[in-house]
């Protein structure tokens, strides 16, 4: 799975949680929003290098 759909899913697994009405859901949302955003614009690493 490629980093950047995974990022996409846990950013809108984020969103629906924020739409929850229990109390404490804007935290555990902005924690998946940040590891979304993350993974979305981390790079990824080139196995091709030369030695």
């Amino acid at each position: 799975m490629d980093n950047k759909l995974l990022g996409v899913i846990i950013i809108g697994f984020g969103l629906l949680i924020l739409l929850s009405e229990q109390e404490y859901s804007w935290i555990f949302s902005a924690l998946a929003v940040g590891i979304g955003a993350g993974f979305i614009i981390r790079k990824t690493e080139k196995d091709n290098i030369k030695k």
